[in-house]
C-alpha cells in the first residue's frame, strides 16, 4: 500500500513540478542541489516526494493499526437521519469543486495568485475524488486517525520549509505569490502545499482502508477476497452504494467488539495482529463463547443456566443440520429464544467452515461450571478432569481459531498435517486456561469455585471448602506453582505448531499466544497479587477497585489510622477534620461507589448541603455570601456589580462550566502516559479553550469589574495549592462545581467516606495491615520489574504490582533507588502548607457559619509571600470551618469544634525550613512563635469583621499541625499539604506519571501523580491506575464504561437530541458567492 501510494505520489507530482520549474514559479540556486535533475526536477526534489509519503503513510499505519475499520462503515440505516451521511458528502464535494474553480480563475487571471491556483488544481481534483469514494471512512473513523497524521507531517514540514525558504534554499518568484506568510518566513502557497499533500497521501491510504473494509466485510458482495486485492477490485468496492451494505452484520459486529472490549480485553488488543476476514471471524468466534459464557454465568439459578445450555446446544442443532429446511429457520429460532443483545452473536458466528465437534465441547465445559451450583460439589476431583475441563472451554476455542486460520489462508497444506497443528492448537488452548485458572484462584474462590484439582488440594491436607475460606493460604500458592509448571510444560510442547501455521496467521498468532504465556511467567516470578504502600484516599480506592477486578490486595500504612490527610482528630466528644472539609464534585464520589457495586447511600455515607457555601469577610467590614441560589447570587452580584453584573457573571459561570466538562472528560478521566498524549486530537481542540495560558484572576477580571468579585470569584485556587495570580484558568471550574452542585459535608466527617471506601475493599477481600512502614519496594535483579516490598521489621512482601499512595516525591527519593528523576522532582515547584488549628470552644460561636472566608486587604501581597517568598503573610487570607453548624454530632451540646486553615509557604529543607527566604525559622521554639502569632491574627480578625467575642476566652482545647508536623505525620515533601503544584508544566503529561517510567509492575496514586490533588480528583486518579494495572495484565474492567445519559437504558425518541445543520444548501452557496466577490473585489 505504501509503496502504490509512493509511485502515484512521485508519477502525479512530476509532470506538475516540472511546469512550475519551466515557468520559473520557483527556482533553486545550482549550487544547492547534488546534480542529477529529471525534468530539472532536481534529484532531491523526488527523494522528498517519496520521503513525505513514506512518513507520513508510517504515521498514518502507526495510528490506525489496531482500527477495526468495518464498525466505521455506515449504511444509511444506522444513522437516525438517513440523509446526514449524503449531506456531507454533497457538501465535500461543493466546498472541493468550488475550491478548484477558484485555483482555475487564480490560474487564468495569472497574477499573484498564479501560485495557489496551481497548487489547488493539481491537489483539488484528487482529493475531490478520494472524498467521493471513501467519505464514509473519512468522517467517521477517530480524529486519530485522520487529523493526526496530517497534522504532525505537517507542522513538521513547515518548520524544515520555513529553514530552507530563509536560507535561499529555493525562492518562490514573488510575482506568482500572493505575498501573504502563515508566519515570518513561510509563504502561505507552501504551507498550503505541505497540507495538501499529508491530506491527500491520507485520504488516498483511508480509501484504500475503506475498500477493504467493504472488500472484508460483506461475504455476500465479494464471495472471495485475495490477499493483494487488485486496483479494479478495490474500485468496485468503493463504489459499492451503502444502501447494499448489510447493516446488521455492521451492528453486530459493533456489538461484538464492544462486548470484548468490556469482557476481554487481553483478546481485544491482540484481534489487532490479525487482518482481513480472519480477525473479523475471530472477533465473531470469540464474542460468541463471552455471549455464551455469560448467558450461563449471570442466569439467577442453575435452572436457568441449564435451560441456556440446552438452548444453545439447539442452536448447533440447527445450525449443523443436515436439512435445508431447517437450517433455514435458525433465525427465527433464535430471535425467538436469545436476549436482543445476544442475538447478534449467534446469527454471525461463521458455522458454515467452523467444526461442530469443539462448539459442542464447548458448551459441555459449560455445564462443569454449572456443576459448581448444582450441590454436587466441586467437580475439578483430579487432574485428568482438569484437562478435560481445559480441553472443552479453551482447546476447543484454540482449535476454532486454527481452523478459522487455514480456512482464510491460500496457502495449501496436507490435512493429515493440518489437523495435527490444530490438535497442537487444543494443547497450547489447555495451557492458557491452566494460567487462567492459575491467576483468577481468587476471583474464583470468591464465586465459590475451585478448579484446583481436589486430589492436589489433599496431597497437602486441604479442601476445596479452605481454598474458599483462606485463598491466601501459602501451600495453596505452592499449587498455583505446580499448576504454572504444567501450564509451561503443555505449553513448550505445543510451541512448536505456531510456527507451522500459514505464513500470515503465524505472528499474529505468536503474538497472541506470548502475551498471555507472559502472564503465567509473571506468576511464577512473583507469586502474590497487589501491594499498595499507603491508605489514603487514593490508596483505598484503588485497593476496593483492584480487589473488584480479582487481586488479592494488601494495604500497608505506617499510621495506625486510614485516609492519610483525610482523617479525623477526637477530644472528649470534639470531632475535627485533619484535612478536606468540604466535599465537591460529588459526580466522582459517586461514579467510584458505582463501580464498586454499591453507592453512597447504600455504604452509609450520608451527605449534608452547606447553604450558603461561604461567608466571605472583608477588612472593611463587609461579606459576601457565595450560593447555589441563583436568587440570592443575583441579589449580592448586583448589590457591587449592578444590573449587568449579573449577566457578567452567567458568563463566567458558563466559562467555568466549559472548563469543567473538558476537565472532567479529557483529564480526570483520561491517562497522559507520554508528552504527546497532549496531541490527542479530542484534548488538543480543547486546549485553548481551557485558558491554561492564562490566571484564574486574569480570567475572572473579564467578568467581574470591581476587585471585591474578584477576590470572590479566585480565592478558591487554595484549593490547589496555588495562587489565584498564578493558577490557570482552567480552575475556574472549582468555584463552577461549587455554584452548580453545591458544598456537601458528609455526617460524621470526611472520613465516612474513607470507612465506606475500607470496608467495601474489605468485603472484596482487601487486607489492611495498619502501623506497618514501607522500608523500600523491591525490585528484580535487573532493577527494572517491581516484585514486592520491603517492611522496616525487615519481612519480605511479594507481589505481582506494587502501587504506590505514599507522598510520590518522598517515595521516588526514600523507597525507591536514588535516581536523577527523583532528585528533580524535589526541585519542582510544591504547592502551599498550613497553619491549621483544632479548636474546641466551650460555647457556640453563632457569627460562623459552616465555611467562612476571611481575606487579606493587600490580596496580591499576602498570595506572593506564600507562594514566592515562602513567607507567613503578615495578614494571611485564612479559612474557617464550623463542622458542628452542619452536623451536631462533631461538639457536645450548645458548642462548637472549630477548624482554622492558615495558608503558609512549604519547608524550604529538612531542617525546619531554615532559609534566606524560608519561614525564617530557626527552632522550635519560633514555630510556635509563629504559631501563636497566626492564632492572635485569626483571633482578632474574627472579631473585628463578624462581631464575635472573646474567642480565646471560649477556647478549651487547641490541637495545632504545622508544615513541619504535615512532613512528619504524612510524610509530605516540603510539608507541601497538596502535593506538587498545579502549573501548566506540573500538570498533564508534565506531571508525574501513573507508571514508573523503566520498572515495571509499579504504579503511585495520590496528589502529586496524574491527575492531580483534592479527594475528588484522587479519586478519578484511583480509576485511571486501577485501569492501567488492569490493562497491563491483559484483565477486563469489571465496572460499567459509561452510564447512560439519564441511567434508564435506551433513550426515548423525546429525549433524543436533535441538532441543526451548521451551514444550510443556501449558506454554502452564500459563502461561495461572497469568497468569489472578494477575490474579484481583491484583484480588481
Amino acid at each position: 500500500m505504501s509503496l502504490t501510494l509512493r509511485q502515484s505520489a512521485v508519477v502525479s507530482t512530476i509532470p506538475w513540478d516540472s511546469y512550475l520549474i519551466h515557468r520559473r514559479i520557483w527556482t533553486y540556486p545550482a549550487d544547492v542541489i547534488v546534480g542529477p535533475t529529471l525534468l530539472r526536477i532536481p534529484a532531491e526534489e523526488i527523494f522528498f516526494f517519496i520521503i513525505q509519503t513514506y512518513n507520513t503513510s508510517l504515521l498514518y499505519i502507526c495510528t490506525s493499526k489496531a482500527t477495526f475499520h468495518p464498525i466505521y462503515l455506515r449504511g444509511e440505516k444506522l444513522l437516525h437521519d438517513g440523509r446526514r451521511l449524503r449531506k456531507w458528502r454533497n457538501v465535500g464535494v461543493g466546498i472541493f469543486g468550488a475550491a478548484i474553480l477558484l485555483g482555475a480563475w487564480l490560474i487564468r487571471d495569472n497574477g499573484r495568485g498564479v501560485y495557489l491556483g496551481l497548487i489547488i488544481v493539481w491537489a483539488g481534483p484528487f482529493i475531490l475524488m478520494l472524498w467521493s469514494l471513501a467519505y464514509q471512512l473519512i468522517l467517521n473513523l477517530p480524529l486519530s486517525n485522520t487529523l493526526l497524521p496530517i497534522i504532525v507531517p505537517t507542522l513538521y514540514l513547515w518548520i524544515v520549509d520555513t529553514l530552507a525558504l530563509r536560507r535561499g534554499t529555493w525562492v518562490i518568484e514573488s510575482g506568482t505569490k500572493i505575498g501573504w506568510h502563515l508566519w515570518p518566513g513561510l509563504d502561505i502557497e507552501e504551507a498550503i502545499f505541505f497540507l495538501l499533500t499529508n491530506v491527500l497521501i491520507v485520504l488516498g491510504l483511508i480509501a484504500f482502508d475503506n475498500a477493504l473494509a467493504i472488500l472484508n466485510t460483506f461475504p455476500t458482495l465479494f464471495s472471495s477476497v485475495p490477499s493483494l486485492p487488485t486496483p479494479d477490485l478495490l474500485v468496485r468496492a468503493l463504489l459499492v452504494s451503502p444502501e447494499r451494505y448489510d447493516y446488521q452484520r455492521i451492528v453486530g459486529l459493533q456489538e461484538a467488539l464492544q462486548r470484548l472490549r468490556k469482557k476481554s480485553r487481553s483478546f481485544y488488543i491482540a484481534s489487532g495482529c490479525f487482518q482481513g476476514r480472519l480477525r473479523i471471524d475471530l472477533i465473531l468466534l470469540y464474542s460468541f463463547c463471552r455471549v455464551a459464557d455469560d448467558l450461563i454465568d449471570n442466569a439467577p439459578s442453575c435452572t436457568e443456566a441449564e435451560h441456556w445450555i440446552l438452548r444453545l446446544a439447539e442452536y448447533l442443532d440447527i445450525c449443523y443440520a443436515q436439512n435445508p429446511e431447517k437450517l433455514k429457520s435458525r433465525d427465527d429460532f433464535v430471535r425467538s429464544t436469545f436476549p436482543a443483545k445476544a442475538q447478534s452473536a449467534l446469527l454471525l458466528l461463521p458455522t458454515a467452515y467452523l467444526s461442530p465437534t469443539p462448539l459442542y465441547d464447548l458448551i459441555k465445559g459449560f455445564e462443569t461450571d454449572l456443576d459448581f451450583g448444582s450441590g454436587d460439589g466441586f467437580p475439578i476431583v483430579d487432574e485428568q478432569t482438569l484437562q478435560t475441563y481445559g480441553s472443552r472451554v479453551a482447546g476447543t476455542v484454540a482449535e476454532l481459531c486454527i481452523e478459522l486460520a487455514f480456512h482464510h489462508n491460500e496457502e495449501r497444506i496436507l490435512d493429515e498435517q493440518k489437523w495435527e497443528i490444530i490438535r497442537a492448537g487444543g494443547r497450547m488452548g489447555i495451557a492458557l486456561q491452566y494460567i487462567n485458572i492459575a491467576r483468577d484462584i481468587a476471583v474464583d474462590a470468591k464465586m465459590k469455585r475451585v478448579y484446583l484439582p481436589t486430589s492436589w488440594l489433599r496431597s497437602k491436607g486441604l479442601s476445596p471448602e479452605d481454598v474458599l475460606r483462606d485463598y491466601l493460604n501459602p501451600q495453596i500458592e505452592d499449587l498455583r506453582q505446580r499448576l504454572l509448571d504444567k501450564a509451561m510444560d503443555i505449553y513448550g510442547g505445543a510451541r512448536g505448531a505456531i510456527e507451522l501455521l500459514p505464513a500470515g496467521s503465524r505472528g499474529p498468532m505468536r503474538v497472541t499466544v506470548e502475551s498471555y504465556v507472559e502472564i503465567g511467567r509473571v506468576l511464577r516470578e512473583s507469586g502474590r497479587a497487589d501491594g499498595i504502600a499507603g491508605a489514603g484516599v487514593g490508596g483505598v480506592a484503588t485497593a476496593a477497585r483492584l480487589a473488584k477486578a480479582g487481586f488479592d490486595v494488601t494495604v500497608f500504612e505506617r499510621n495506625d489510622f486510614t485516609g492519610g490527610r483525610c482523617s479525623l482528630i477526637h477530644h472528649e466528644g470534639y470531632r475535627f477534620d485533619q484535612g478536606p472539609s468540604l466535599l465537591l464534585l460529588p459526580g466522582l464520589f459517586r461514579e467510584t461507589f458505582a463501580d464498586l457495586g454499591s453507592s453512597l447511600e447504600a455504604a452509609g455515607v450520608r451527605l449534608m448541603k452547606c447553604e450558603p457555601n461561604y461567608n466571605i469577610w472583608f477588612d472593611d467590614g463587609e461579606s459576601f455570601e457565595l450560593s447555589t441560589d441563583v436568587a440570592r447570587m443575583k441579589l449580592e452580584v448586583e448589590k457591587w456589580e449592578g444590573k449587568d453584573g449579573f449577566e457578567r457573571y452567567l458568563a463566567f459561570l458558563q466559562e467555568a462550566h466549559r472548563h469543567y466538562e473538558i476537565s472532567v472528560a479529557q483529564v480526570l478521566k483520561k491517562n497522559f502516559t507520554w508528552l504527546l498524549s497532549m496531541a490527542r486530537p479530542s484534548f488538543l481542540r480543547h486546549l485553548f479553550p481551557l485558558h491554561p495560558f492564562e490566571s484564574i484572576y486574569s480570567r475572572a477580571s473579564k467578568y467581574f469589574w470591581t476587585e471585591r468579585l474578584r477576590r470572590v470569584f479566585t480565592f478558591g485556587s487554595m484549593y490547589m495549592g496555588m495562587s489565584p495570580f498564578d493558577a490557570p484558568g482552567t480552575y475556574s471550574l472549582l468555584q463552577y462545581t461549587e455554584l452548580a452542585e453545591g458544598i456537601w459535608y458528609p455526617k460524621g466527617g470526611f472520613h465516612s467516606v474513607v470507612d465506606a471506601l475500607v470496608d467495601i475493599g474489605e468485603r472484596l477481600g482487601v487486607h489492611y495491615r495498619l502501623s506497618t512502614s514501607v522500608a523500600s519496594v523491591k525490585l528484580d535483579d535487573s532493577g527494572r520489574c517491581a516484585t514486592g516490598v520491603v517492611l522496616e521489621n525487615g519481612e519480605i512482601v511479594l507481589a505481582d504490582v506494587v502501587v504506590i499512595n505514599a507522598d510520590l516525591v518522598y517515595a521516588y527519593n526514600n523507597l525507591l533507588p536514588e535516581s536523577s528523576y527523583g532528585r528533580s522532582l524535589e526541585k519542582r515547584s510544591s504547592s502551599c502548607s498550613s497553619i491549621s488549628f483544632y479548636w474546641a470552644m466551650d460555647r457556640r460561636i453563632p457569627e460562623l457559619t459552616t465555611h467562612n472566608i476571611f481575606l487579606a486587604e493587600h490580596y496580591r501581597e499576602s498570595f506572593d509571600d506564600i507562594f514566592k517568598k515562602q513567607l507567613i503573610p503578615t495578614e494571611p487570607s485564612f479559612y474557617v470551618n464550623v463542622p458542628s453548624r452542619i452536623d451536631s454530632t462533631a461538639a457536645p451540646q450548645g458548642k462548637d469544634s472549630i477548624v482554622v486553615l492558615v495558608p503558609v509557604g512549604h519547608l524550604l529543607d529538612d531542617r525546619q525550613g531554615i532559609g534566606r527566604k524560608g519561614l525564617a525559622v530557626d527552632s522550635k521554639q519560633d514555630w510556635e512563635a509563629m504559631v501563636a502569632k497566626a492564632r492572635h491574627t485569626v483571633f482578632s480578625t474574627i472579631e473585628a469583621r463578624t462581631g464575635a467575642r472573646d474567642l480565646q476566652g471560649a477556647l478549651v482545647k487547641e490541637i495545632v499541625n504545622t508544615p513541619q508536623s504535615w512532613k512528619d505525620v504524612f510524610n509530605l515533601d516540603k510539608g507541601a499539604i497538596l502535593g506538587l503544584s498545579h502549573s501548566f508544566f506540573n500538570v498533564l503529561s508534565f506531571r508525574p506519571k501513573t507508571k514508573h517510567p523503566s520498572i515495571d509492575r509499579l504504579h503511585f496514586v495520590g496528589a502529586s501523580a496524574h491527575p492531580g490533588t483534592g479527594v475528588p480528583i484522587v479519586l478519578a486518579g484511583a480509576k485511571i491506575t486501577s485501569e492501567q494495572v488492569l490493562e497491563s495484565f491483559g484483565i477486563a474492567k469489571p465496572w460499567a464504561e459509561e452510564q447512560t445519559k439519564n441511567g434508564k437504558g435506551e433513550v426515548k425518541e423525546i429525549d433524543q437530541v436533535h441538532v441543526l445543520p451548521l451551514l444550510s444548501n443556501v449558506h454554502i452557496a452564500a459563502l461561495v458567492m461572497f469568497v468569489m466577490l472578494a477575490i474579484l473585489i481583491y484583484k480588481s
